[in-house]
């Protein structure tokens, strides 16, 4: 038998390796001397254990799926686990669990970092005759609706949401807006099974004022913060989201903790998803999301979906280090590939937030007429991807997120740099910060 080259290799430290069977998702330790033996097999066609220490290794290798008898094998069981991965992914498609509204384009903020751009802002509202059409998009098996904009709590907006909440009764909403019209909106969103409304702060008054402000340029910040309280005082979950760069991330993790304490009577319906701005630089992107996966390193995993959302929106892989979710392989990079839909008030469909607005990334129409593009996020996986189907990393990754890709224009490329970077740079990061808190959690026993 040989070594299956779905192995990926990872330097942990200079005495320890992770090895990672990307075929099956499983993940092991291993020293530097049984490293060498695995190195000096990797490429023979046939190997030949010589000692005891070997023979144990191979046993153990082969126990773990490492061991295959030839090329033609190992892409037999990839194919196999492509046939399956497809299968699941195919049902997922013919589920439409969720929907989001892009109520409008138009936004009453201006803030310099907005994904969307001003160039977007435009005073269309989804209207009834598009609603409809939208909810037959989604069909009877529609579980939760999402609000998003733009701003989707604009008053000029009420009229359509009213119309939406009464063919919506009793699917559960989750709402992303800026928080200025929290208060507006009270006795309509109380009515809602609300599972959570995202609100952002990036920052204490003065900083959050500075990123955060009004098309006139007023200040923002104290009419938010009422309009939580109020929320949270009527039991309806709050989840705060901090846009974090380099110059407010102390200042975010100090509000975290504020926020924490201020609202301890209501902590059960509080939580926070805590990343970085959209278009960083990778480095800055990386040692920020270190650190707040650092920051709730002691914590259960229960509690770091609590204390940040964004842990566990990685990789199958680097999920089973920050939040132990089971290892599996994936077919395609995230739920845009499958079975999520966003539309918008020009009768595009969208599978992915941070696209919205970009036509180029639209998937297809939902209204006048229903149609997809045949290439899109909605068609892409990791066999549509041509240079995914012999990649070692691809059953980890499905490809990469599409919006790292330097063109649209055809979104059915890979997107290699995300998994490369987590694997090979965040992956031993919090490997050896779960080690070390570990170890302090054992010292602090004895």
């Amino acid at each position: 038998m040989k070594l299956t080259t779905h192995i990926i290799p990872i330097d942990i430290n200079n005495e320890e390796k992770l090895i990672i069977n990307s075929l099956n998702g499983i993940m092991d330790k291993v020293g530097q001397p049984i490293f060498d033996i695995i190195q000096r097999w990797y490429g023979l066609d046939e190997i030949t254990p010589e000692t005891e220490v070997e023979v144990a290794l191979y046993n153990n290798l082969k126990s773990r799926g490492y061991l295959v008898n030839n090329h033609d094998e190992e892409m037999t069981l990839k194919n196999q686990v492509i046939s399956r991965l497809r299968e699941i992914h195919n049902k997922q498609k013919e589920n439409c669990k969720h929907i989001t509204f892009i109520m409008t384009y138009n936004c009453n903020f201006r803030c310099p970092y907005c994904f969307e751009g001003e160039s977007t802002v435009k005073r269309e509202i989804i209207n009834p005759e598009q609603i409809d059409a939208a909810l037959r998009l989604a069909g009877d098996s529609l579980e939760s609706v999402g609000l998003f904009g733009g701003e989707p709590l604009l008053p000029s907006n009420r009229a359509s949401l009213e119309y939406l909440f009464s063919k919506t009764k009793g699917k559960v909403f989750n709402i992303t807006t800026n928080g200025y019209y929290l208060e507006e909106y009270l006795d309509l969103l109380s009515q809602l099974n609300v599972a959570y409304i995202m609100v952002t702060l990036d920052g204490e008054e003065e900083t959050h004022n500075s990123r955060r402000y009004l098309a006139n340029g007023k200040p923002t910040y104290d009419k938010i913060m009422r309009g939580i309280e109020k929320y949270l005082e009527n039991g309806i979950p709050i989840r705060i989201r901090m846009n974090l760069d380099s110059n407010n991330f102390t200042e975010g993790q100090k509000l975290q903790q504020n926020l924490v304490e201020k609202f301890r009577a209501y902590e059960k319906h509080l939580s926070f998803e805590m990343g970085t701005i959209f278009g960083i630089p990778n480095d800055e992107k990386t040692e920020i999301t270190t650190q707040l996966f650092n920051q709730g390193i002691n914590l259960s995993p229960e509690e770091k979906q609590q204390n940040n959302t964004m842990i566990g929106r990685f990789s199958p892989i680097v999920n089973n280090m920050t939040i132990g979710s089971k290892l599996k392989p994936t077919y395609s990079f995230c739920s845009a590939h499958s079975n999520i839909f966003l539309v918008d008030p020009y009768g595009l469909i969208y599978t992915c937030l941070p696209a919205v607005g970009k036509q180029e990334l639209s998937v297809g129409t939902y209204h006048p007429e229903l149609k997809f593009k045949e290439n899109s996020i909605y068609t892409r996986n990791i066999e549509t991807i041509p240079e995914c189907r012999e990649c070692t990393y691809s059953l980890l990754c499905g490809g990469g997120c599409p919006l790292g890709l330097p063109s649209y224009e055809d979104v059915c490329k890979p997107e290699c740099f995300s998994i490369r970077n987590q694997v090979h740079n965040l992956l031993p990061r919090f490997y050896n910060m779960n080690c070390e808190a570990e170890k302090k959690r054992e010292l602090s026993q004895v």
